[in-house]
């Protein structure tokens, strides 16, 4: 009996060590993929057009690529982690037909030429991961701060709004410290161009690709 007492103390403290010397998991990447923008929905007048209320505008369909960085927690927290990540795409205006509205009623309003827009977005997500030598599902609900910038003949116009950035994705191994990704990122922001005189609600779906690198 006092040999085995001996064994499970040792063997305890085997198992303290080793767990309190686990290694944080960090990780580097960069991401490239599609973006579906949705339309521009509830596109209303400020300023000198408050009141007015536009016809949804169609966006164009856009490539985005971008960087990311992670931190997993060491030990039994191993499958939660942070993320940061900075991503960009160009889902420009198209030229369209558009209607405008006062009051209840509508009218067409004619074409509207087309405008450039481009989204950098910075985000942060928490990311839930099911640890796996070769594959690694997760998912992450995060926030992001989404800069649009809206420009045309005409000048151009800026805004920064807090917005979603939600993520689901898979991780496969090459080995134990390259691994390629592929993820969906739902992301979603109201967007007021002052100088513009508009606000409207974006949003988009995002198939994203890439590379990590963990350390």
């Amino acid at each position: 009996m006092k040999n085995f007492f001996s064994i499970l103390t040792i063997a305890l403290g085997l198992f303290l060590f080793t767990y309190t010397s686990v290694q944080a998991e960090w990780y580097v990447g960069g991401q490239v993929g599609f973006v579906k923008p949705n339309d521009l929905k509830n596109v209303e007048g400020l300023g000198s057009a408050k009141g007015i209320e536009l016809s949804d505008l169609d966006l164009k369909n856009a490539l985005g690529y971008g960087v990311k960085g992670g931190y997993f927690f060491p030990g039994y927290m191993d499958w939660v982690g942070l993320q940061l990540e900075v991503f960009t795409a160009n889902p420009h205006i198209k030229q369209q037909n558009v209607t405008a509205g006062f009051g209840g009623s509508s009218s067409p309003l004619g074409t509207l030429d087309g405008s450039h827009l481009r989204i950098i977005t910075p985000a942060v997500n928490v990311i839930f991961r099911l640890p796996g030598y070769y594959v690694e599902p997760y998912i992450g609900p995060g926030i992001g701060l989404f800069v649009a910038k809206i420009s045309d003949s005409t000048g151009s116009d800026t805004d920064m709004a807090p917005g979603a950035n939600i993520l689901a994705g898979v991780r496969f191994y090459l080995n134990e410290n390259v691994a390629l990704f592929t993820e969906y990122k739902y992301n979603y922001a109201k967007f007021k161009f002052t100088d513009s005189l508009f606000e409207a609600t974006y949003s988009s779906h995002n198939m994203f690709g890439g590379l990590t690198y963990h350390f």
